[in-house]
């Protein structure tokens, strides 16, 4: 509605794509990485008779999950998930607090396994696992419009989890790169230092059991706010008010609709959880967050003369700041693209067919 509102239909269709393609993606690398923790539980389990099965994984994770939102009562489900926070809170503080004890220091920091030239492809994942924004309408009213309110609640409320995403890197890689004998398959991208450490190949069995709960419930706790939000967009797609009559005739429909989707890629290729996130971030998150919001508020301020702007912008810097955020975004996605398309690739090879 807001993009419609300031931007027109062609934004509004931007949007709207943006947000599915979005919320599609992550679900598909969510179902994938969730359906692997349960075949790694069920293996040392000795109940996974099956896992020769391609996707069998998945679908029992979706069946489980999915099944879980669709019986159970909204309040059942608020519950639930804030149960499921407090394991990920304390799975994840224990398996710092252990990780830390044997962290190889060096090899995290060693010149060698840095690698300065990847920065920018890590952009998308960086993106996707701290984008914030979906939160600030909620925030702005529950503190009624305060500007230094709202402000020290943003800054605090992302810099708390920043910390505590370089305490995660720190603790998976340190503890992966301590064995002389992968870090090069982990460095080169064949090796992922979050399987390892969940398979034990580290000697720890506490922190491969910390990262295997702390590794699911993350996922869960995650996928059903997903799942709450695509069904969201559905119903405003097709205009079905929520918990109408109408709304109750088409909810297997919706469900559907939802999981099934994400549900298929991932057990076509189960491995394709880091991929998923990567396309999620450079151009559903680039476009939903990045591109489109300032674009909206250029809008409003500089080309919208019959509105007055009510309010003081929080963020200095006026055109040069917007202009900023949304050509930065673009020129990402445009990287992106052509990257992933194999456009660099070829043109650097016409370089150097040129050049040599």
């Amino acid at each position: 509605d807001m993009q419609r509102t300031y931007l027109g239909k062609r934004g509004a269709i931007a949007g709207g794509s943006a947000y599915f393609f979005l919320h599609y993606a992550v679900m598909v690398a969510y179902i994938a990485q969730g359906g692997a923790n349960m075949g790694v539980a069920l293996d040392a389990l000795g109940l996974n008779a099956f896992s020769y099965v391609n996707g069998l994984d998945q679908a029992l994770f979706t069946a489980l999950v999915g099944g879980t939102i669709y019986f159970a009562k909204p309040g059942m489900m608020v519950k639930l998930n804030n149960i499921l926070v407090v394991g990920v809170l304390a799975s994840f503080f224990g398996l710092v607090g252990i990780g830390a004890q044997t962290i190889d220091i060096g090899a995290l920091l060693a010149p060698e396994n840095q690698d300065p030239t990847n920065v920018v492809n890590t952009f998308p994942i960086i993106f996707l696992s701290l984008v914030y924004h979906n939160v600030v309408p909620t925030v702005v009213t529950q503190l009624e419009g305060d500007a230094t309110k709202i402000r020290t609640a943003i800054v605090t409320g992302s810099f708390v989890p920043f910390l505590m995403y370089l305490g995660w890197n720190a603790v998976i890689l340190g503890n992966a790169l301590s064995n002389p004998s992968v870090a090069g398959d982990i460095l080169s991208g064949q090796l992922d230092p979050i399987s390892l450490l969940q398979n034990g190949s580290t000697g720890d069995q506490i922190l491969s059991q910390l990262v295997n709960v702390f590794s699911e419930l993350a996922v869960i706790t995650s996928l059903i706010g997903f799942v709450y939000g695509i069904q969201d967009g559905l119903r405003d797609v097709f205009s079905i008010a929520k918990d109408s009559p109408e709304d109750v005739k088409w909810k297997p429909a919706i469900f559907g609709a939802t999981l099934m989707p994400p549900l298929l890629l991932s057990a076509y290729n189960p491995d394709i959880f880091l991929t998923a996130l990567d396309y999620g971030g450079a151009f559903g998150v680039s476009t939903l967050f990045l591109v489109l919001p300032p674009l909206m508020v250029w809008k409003m301020r500089y080309e919208d003369t019959e509105k007055k702007v009510a309010t003081l912008p929080l963020m200095p810097g006026g055109k040069i700041s917007l202009a900023s955020l949304w050509k930065a975004a673009g020129t990402l996605i445009i990287e992106q693209g052509a990257e992933k398309i194999g456009l660099l690739a070829w043109i650097h090879e016409q370089w150097v067919a040129i050049t040599t």
